[in-house]
């Protein structure tokens, strides 16, 4: 890269996708215009919140933020969508609404893509419980499709030391909340797949980025706060039918067939059990099965655009 390409954290749009957040989305916001260098642009991206959230918005003065207001929710992977079309910078950084950057976020990961050609993404230290508790040490992917957080829960005191240690380590996808992703070579990315019903997007990244030959490196210097849940239903059993649709999306589109129908007849087999316990089990294996029916052809479509690519599902993480 020539020294007048060099990419630095000026080059960088903050993209921040809002629905009903109108409890944290002010110090979100706050954290990123705190930022010293600053970004290009802090664009928010609300998904036709119902609450408050547009008006605390228009509070904010400063020129670095934009406000793109949806008429309607077009989920995580939608507003993850409108917000890449409409930025202007190098480099793309994500932040959840209930997330909080800290200094070292952008100068870091900016560093690490500057410093590493092949590093396609940078999977920030996500913490949790005012940085005392560890939400995700870089992410990785299982044979059916589970996304795993390491370290997820551990104190960072107790644990930093060994962190450290995994500085410039590939890991499987970064974490939606604080991921920053090198725009040039890695269009293909875009759009995600809007049918996602929540969770998976930052899966979905992660497998193309690698599919399109670069890495997804950890960076913990660079950090991030989470103060996750306030987006998530507060019924565990639906929170948990999104998680398995989303996943069983996920390996329809990227993994080989026979380890989808093995996925899918496993999750089946287990709600059909849960079932003798609560009716409501049948009810979403219905749902699930009439969404997966439902996108076929978008399945499929995604499935042939990606299938030639060298760096296939498979290869180093389906354990």
């Amino acid at each position: 890269m020539k020294n007048g390409d060099r990419l630095r954290v000026e080059d960088v749009s903050v993209i921040i996708v809002n629905y009903n957040g109108e409890k944290v989305i002010a110090q979100a916001v706050q954290s990123v215009l705190a930022l010293r260098p600053r970004p290009l642009e802090c664009i928010v991206v609300d998904n036709g919140s119902t609450d408050q959230s547009v008006n605390i918005l228009h509070r904010f003065s400063d020129p670095l933020l934009r406000l793109v207001s949806l008429t309607e929710n077009r989920g995580v992977a939608g507003g993850r969508n409108v917000g890449v079309a409409n930025a202007r910078g190098r480099i793309l950084a994500f932040l959840d609404s209930d997330g909080e950057a800290t200094a070292s976020w952008l100068v870091r990961a900016v560093e690490d893509l500057v410093e590493q050609e092949e590093a396609g993404a940078i999977a920030p230290l996500v913490l949790m419980k005012h940085g005392q508790i560890i939400n995700g040490a870089g992410s990785f992917l299982d044979s059916s499709g589970h996304g795993r957080d390491r370290l997820w829960g551990e104190p960072l005191a107790q644990h930093e030391s060994i962190v450290l240690t995994w500085r410039g380590q590939p890991v499987d996808y970064p974490m939606g909340c604080g991921m920053v992703i090198r725009r040039q070579g890695l269009e293909a990315i875009w759009p995600l797949d809007e049918t996602m019903p929540k969770w998976h997007d930052d899966t979905e990244i992660g497998i193309r980025i690698r599919q399109l030959g670069y890495h997804v490196i950890f960076e913990p210097l660079s950090r991030v706060l989470h103060h996750p849940g306030h987006s998530d239903p507060k019924d565990n059993r639906q929170r948990q039918h999104m998680a398995e649709t989303a996943r069983l999306l996920l390996v329809w589109k990227y993994y080989p067939l026979t380890r989808a129908i093995t996925v899918t007849l496993h999750y089946s087999f287990f709600a059909l059990t849960a079932s003798r316990y609560h009716l409501s089990y049948t009810k979403d294996l219905w749902k699930t099965w009439s969404k997966l029916w439902g996108e076929r052809k978008k399945i499929w479509a995604i499935r042939q655009r990606w299938r030639n690519k060298g760096n296939m599902v498979g290869k180093s993480f389906l354990l």
